[in-house]
């Protein structure tokens, strides 16, 4: 009893490799239709219909038959040294191989390029908001950049450029997992537009203005009108309180909360009501 060897390989979802003791193939196609090539020339094509049993297959290439050679054996070949060669079956395999690796490489390179942008990083940077207006020194909002593809607080804040300007100074305050928060020290009356960069990537601009004249004037005619009418003092000083009530958020909700609030935790973050707002949160079902 003769040793035998097979084995098949799968090298995509139509493709195999056939190897056995004596020569190697490949293979394609599905149910239906196949097409076989070996090492020795060979070359096989298989049609059928699926769940019927009925195929018809065709052979051509390769070696004849040993019957033929025995009769062929013993005749001389004239001409065969002017006949042209025949590319053998290893050199078509190993084509067919090559041509599979090319397109696979192909195929991967699309697909990594499609999960990054156009500068190469897969990093995103936007502004919570297009613009912010500044008009006094007792309240400034603060300023949040949202960061996609990568954890905020783990990028260095020094690695993120903001863009310079001789309105207001932008410095670097707190970071979450989603975005990191900046602080704006005003310089002088004006607006100015502000970008970040990281990575090679630059976030659409956010402008500020800051208009702090208005204001003083505002508050020096309170301030007479107040030691005048006592009552309007504590109306005044009721509608300031209730814009610098502080709130929670947690690292990973959407909603503020108080400090009476179920949801209250060590890890939340306190800051105002209305920047709250501003960086997107809604108000809590719970405690509000």
């Amino acid at each position: 009893m003769g040793l035998r060897f097979r084995k098949s390989i799968k090298l995509g979802k139509h493709t195999r490799l056939n190897l056995n003791k004596k020569s190697f193939g490949v293979s394609f196609g599905g149910k239906g239709a196949r097409f076989t090539l070996n090492s020795k020339g060979r070359r096989t094509s298989t049609f059928g219909i699926p769940g019927t049993g009925l195929s018809y297959t065709t052979t051509s290439g390769g070696k004849e038959k040993s019957r033929s050679k025995s009769k062929a054996k013993g005749r001389k070949v004239r001409g065969s040294s002017t006949g042209a060669a025949k590319p053998s079956g290893c050199l078509i395999v190993a084509a067919c191989i090559g041509i599979i690796f090319i397109m696979i490489c192909l195929v991967m390179a699309v697909v990594i390029g499609k999960n990054k942008n156009g500068n190469g990083s897969s990093v995103t940077l936007e502004w919570t908001q297009s613009d912010i207006s500044v008009n006094s020194k007792a309240y400034i909002p603060n300023l949040y950049l949202k960061v996609d593809g990568k954890k905020a607080n783990e990028i260095s804040p020094p690695e993120i450029q903001i863009s310079n300007n001789d309105i207001c100074k932008i410095e670097y305050k707190d970071s979450n997992y989603a975005q990191v928060i900046y602080e704006i020290i005003p310089l002088k009356d004006g607006f100015a537009d502000i970008t970040a960069t990281y990575d090679g990537v630059t976030s659409e601009p956010v402008t500020i203005t800051v208009d702090m004249g208005e204001k003083v004037e505002t508050t020096t005619a309170t301030t007479t009108e107040t030691e005048t009418e006592p009552p309007e003092t504590t109306t005044e000083t009721t509608t300031t309180a209730k814009q610098q009530e502080i709130v929670y958020i947690t690292p990973t909700g959407d909603k503020y909360h108080t400090k009476s609030c179920r949801y209250y935790s060590d890890s939340c973050m306190a800051m105002t009501k209305e920047q709250a707002i501003q960086a997107g949160y809604t108000a809590c079902d719970v405690c509000h």
